[in-house]
């Protein structure tokens, strides 16, 4: 932190946040994919008034999201490649996410931190796992806004672990599957069980088939908790798991896994690394107080914290190592990986 621009940056950082939103919403990078367009085309185009919708494209061309050039608007580069539906890189759904239902939320905090209780972003008495284990719209909405946004870290996982030593993968809460996906593409010999709610297992389904390799990715609805876990693994991913557990119940996974698997096996813990002082990055700090927000017990998790837990559990070898290269610094993604002796 240097000086008051810092600080007026900082306080004005929701605005820019609501415009980028406001922007997926409107369709405006869609309506931007691959030309150019004036005022006038595009306030015909997305049924917007030329005033409000011009002094929102400034807003957008003043952060790098969009260009302009003898009166017409582009798209730049990260627009055209992350903000435009349909593409691979495609997070709108990401920011839609946001957008409607965890923007209301944040504008609570300050009575969330004084009850020191999570608010339901999705409605009704559950937390967001809760919800996500019953009700299959809301996970559709969820898969829609991580998916996309899950597929570099998969394809970085693959590139930084080695599979080879193992046959058979256990995804614990495994989401779209997107990452046992990566992992046998890469590695022929290997299958692999996405574990996880039943609403959840429905998606991963599409997404296994979408890729091809239904006969070697297979799901297993159940709950990861209290559900005895599908036989025959070696290796077990517990990936953006950790995170929505408090220190007892992420333990206690860990432990049960250690149980669970043979003389050999490993485990791989993947999430956004906050440091052990808790003061950085600045992703996984946020994400810390996002979880106050939406789940019980839930938080950002260390390297030191989740290297005691297995080592208590009895793991041995146990290593980390940063996923940055493919996935980009800001998450402050990594892998902590262990065996069972």
């Amino acid at each position: 932190m240097k000086d008051l621009d810092d600080i007026l940056e900082i306080a004005a950082g929701y605005q820019v946040s609501k415009s980028l939103f406001a922007a997926v919403e409107f369709n405006v990078f869609n309506s931007l994919s691959g030309k150019g367009k004036t005022i006038k085309q595009l306030s015909s185009e997305l049924k917007l008034p030329k005033r409000s919708l011009f002094r929102l494209l400034g807003v957008c061309t003043a952060c790098g999201l969009l260009k302009k050039k003898d009166g017409k608007y582009y798209n730049s580069k990260a627009a055209e490649r992350f903000l435009v539906e349909n593409k691979p890189g495609y997070i709108g759904d990401f920011c839609k996410a946001n957008n409607n239902f965890l923007y209301n939320s944040w504008g609570k905090i300050e009575e969330i931190i004084k009850s020191d209780k999570f608010h339901s972003v999705f409605g009704g008495k559950g937390d967001t796992i809760d919800r996500v284990a019953i009700d299959p719209k809301i996970v559709r909405v969820s898969h829609k806004a991580q998916h996309n946004y899950s597929i570099n870290p998969a394809k970085e996982l693959a590139e930084k672990f080695d599979f080879s030593k193992y046959k058979d993968l256990l995804d614990l809460g495994g989401g779209s599957g997107i990452l046992s996906i990566m992992a046998v593409k890469k590695y022929p010999h290997l299958t692999a069980t996405v574990f996880d709610f039943t609403p959840v297992c429905e998606i991963a389904k599409e997404i296994i088939a979408e890729h091809g390799v239904e006969d070697r990715v297979r799901t297993c609805p159940g709950n990861i908790i209290k559900d005895e876990f599908p036989k025959g693994a070696d290796l077990i991913l517990i990936s953006g798991i950790l995170d929505g557990y408090d220190e007892e119940g992420c333990y206690a996974m860990i432990k049960k896994a250690y149980d669970y698997l043979p003389k050999g096996g490993g485990i791989i813990l993947k999430e956004s690394i906050i440091d052990d002082g808790r003061t950085g990055p600045l992703f996984p700090a946020i994400f810390s107080l996002a979880l106050l927000i939406e789940t019980r017990g839930g938080d950002s998790r260390s390297r030191g914290e989740m290297s005691g837990w297995l080592k208590k559990a009895g793991f041995t070898g146990i290593k980390f190592t940063p996923l940055h290269e493919i996935s980009g610094s800001y998450r402050a993604l990594g892998i902590v990986t262990a065996k069972k002796a």
